[in-house]
């Protein structure tokens, strides 16, 4: 999913994709994730994380360096709104 926002009259792009996360015990149902990236400029239909070389842009880290994982789309959406406008100052 690809989402433009517009932040300080700039136009920022937001792609989320799911991550889906196996523990490989049975006993544990797998949790579904999701991660987020934003790109300056419009990326490209086909541009995704699962392609070598075809990033979607920059990915939203949590403070471990590992990717943010969000609970929805709707979440990583919000996030992205509250913490861009800082990133393009």
């Amino acid at each position: 999913m690809t989402e433009k926002l517009s932040i300080k009259g700039q136009d920022v792009w937001v792609v989320v994709e799911a991550l889906e996360t196996q523990h490989g015990n049975p006993d544990i149902i797998p949790a579904e994730y999701f991660i987020a990236y934003y790109n300056f400029q419009e990326p490209a239909i086909e541009a995704s994380s699962h392609e070598p070389g075809k990033m979607p842009g920059t990915l939203f880290k949590a403070e471990d360096d590992s990717p943010k994982r969000f609970l929805s789309p709707v979440e990583a959406i919000e996030y992205a709104a509250e913490k861009l406008p800082a990133l393009l100052e």
